[in-house]
């Protein structure tokens, strides 16, 4: 009787954590809490002054979860505010692929004075309002002949691919420096108020979209549906942007603004366990 001798090969698939590294050049003290990470995207080439502090990675092994372009972006500024940068610059970007789930990225850091000149979109927060430094666009006077300043302002959700378990959606809240403008005799903090409102009912809708994905147990295998809501809110946005400047009249109505300024705030408590992903 012959022997057999039988092998049995168990192959795991591990789920791992994203590869974060860094290189750093120049020791800095950290930054608080409070203060600004700008983050610059590959494509966006503004010449930065020499004053690097390192170079970082976001990388993986082929099998990693928790590493889409959002959580990738987060653990970035992570490493940037501990080691006492404030302006991220994305060098190198691969997509999740065959050989990857993750959205890996290269990224060199600097100390900036002014990190918000750097900015072309600022992510909607609590404590970071709008000034007329964040509206650096060129007036459209054609298109909007009766404005003094246009706020452009948008949501976007994110799919985070993963091969173990359903992946998660996130969604950010943006404001877009370069296709927002006001003219100079619009430069005044009533002005401003009515547009950072707009910006703030982008950011009710935002969160809006987070319970509606919450609600309908939405992740990376529904996207159909996911769309299908998104479009749904994006439209009950831009109805709400417009009835908000037909009824102050683009402002100028002062009691009917200070109305909808105290209907924001109580829309934000309101919605407040959704305003993170």
């Amino acid at each position: 009787m012959k022997k057999l001798l039988v092998s049995a090969f168990i192959f795991m698939l591990l789920s791992c954590a994203p590869k974060l590294k860094s290189n750093i050049t120049t020791t800095l003290p950290l930054l608080s809490g409070k203060e600004v990470i700008v983050v610059l995207d590959i494509i966006d080439d503004q010449s930065i002054p020499v004053s690097k502090v390192g170079e970082l990675q976001a990388t993986d092994s082929g099998l990693s979860e928790n590493c889409s372009y959002y959580q990738n972006i987060q653990s970035l500024k992570k490493m940037a505010r501990a080691s006492g940068a404030n302006l991220i610059k994305i060098t190198k970007h691969k997509r999740p692929d065959n050989w990857s789930t993750c959205h890996r990225l290269w990224a060199t850091i600097y100390k900036v004075e002014n990190p918000q000149a750097y900015e072309s979109q600022i992510e909607w927060t609590q404590d970071r309002k709008l000034t007329w430094d964040d509206f650096k666009g060129e007036p459209d006077i054609l298109n909007f002949p009766n404005a003094l300043a246009v706020t452009n302002s948008g949501f976007s959700y994110e799919s985070a691919r993963n091969l173990f378990k359903d992946g998660k959606l996130y969604v950010q809240s943006v404001f877009s420096t370069y296709q927002s403008w006001v003219l100079a005799k619009g430069r005044n903090d009533y002005v401003l108020r009515h547009e950072q409102i707009h910006f703030d009912l982008t950011e009710i809708y935002t969160r809006k979209l987070r319970k509606a994905f919450s609600d309908a147990k939405i992740n990376s295998n529904k996207l159909r549906e996911a769309k299908l809501i998104f479009d749904k809110i994006s439209s009950e946005l831009e109805f709400k942007q417009d009835q908000y400047d037909a009824e102050t009249q683009s402002g100028s109505k002062q009691d009917i603004q200070e109305k909808w300024e105290a209907i924001v705030v109580i829309e934000l408590a309101k919605y407040d366990l959704y305003k993170s992903n």
